[in-house]
């Protein structure tokens, strides 16, 4: 498979199609696919006992019906509550998936973006759990891992030197997109700035350093059509209608 397209940027559903669907659920990871988007974006946390849960933040109040810390929960205390309801009743019943979930209901059927909310030493054995999944469902060429973790970053060059690394980059760390990753241990070949970061130096030094690039999270039609003509190759957002 032909992970980039070079004549568009990919469209990846960020967190699913989660303008209109509860985050980072089956639903809306299957209403982003319905919508066209080329890949979904879907975020790792470790829960207690090293299940790769599908879910942004470190705790459970914000997006489900459930309190306290992801990695204390194991994944099925984790799945005892609902991830739906907030967003509509409609979603009642909607789950945190785990990263085997996922594979399962998709395959191969589209790209994958796993942005990894692994910060810790502690973190560290998530990694080969993911790869034996990848395995399993024989994913690498679908599978693009992305991270603010420079150790994560690391902890998968050091595993795997098949896998497609990207190294996320915030408004408050733009100098990164100057960064040579090789001073950091990490083979990576993309950036994942957030879009405010991108205009044509910044594209051009991208192509100079020879690395692909991914922006995030964009909701703005006018704001995509100015970074499809800068040449991004993928674009992070909640709206992936084409």
């Amino acid at each position: 498979m032909r992970f980039w397209v070079a004549k568009r940027p990919l469209i990846f559903g960020h967190r699913g199609a989660s303008m209109h669907a509860p985050e980072n659920t089956l639903s809306a990871f299957r209403l982003a696919l319905e919508m066209g988007a080329d890949g979904i974006e879907l975020d790792i946390t470790p829960s207690a006992d090293g299940v790769p849960m599908v879910i942004h933040d470190p705790y459970l109040e914000r997006t489900t019906s459930g309190k306290g810390d992801v990695r204390q929960l194991s994944a099925a205390e984790i799945q005892r509550y609902d991830a739906g309801v907030h967003f509509g009743s409609q979603y009642a019943g909607e789950r945190v998936p785990t990263l085997q979930e996922v594979f399962e209901t998709f395959r191969n059927r589209t790209r994958y973006n796993l942005d990894m909310k692994t910060f810790y030493p502690e973190d560290r054995p998530i990694v080969k759990t993911i790869l034996r999944l990848i395995e399993q469902y024989q994913l690498t060429p679908y599978i693009l891992i992305s991270s603010f973790s420079l150790d994560t970053l690391r902890w998968f060059t050091e595993e795997s030197r098949r896998l497609r690394l990207g190294v996320l980059i915030s408004q408050y760390t733009p100098h990164m997109m100057l960064e040579e990753g090789r001073r950091w241990g990490v083979r990576y070949e993309a950036l994942h700035p957030n879009h405010t970061l991108i205009n044509e130096s910044a594209m051009r030094r991208a192509r100079q350093q020879r690395k692909k690039m991914v922006v995030w999270t964009v909701n703005d039609a006018e704001r995509k059509r100015e970074l499809t003509a800068l040449g991004v190759d993928a674009i992070i957002t909640d709206d992936p209608v084409r």
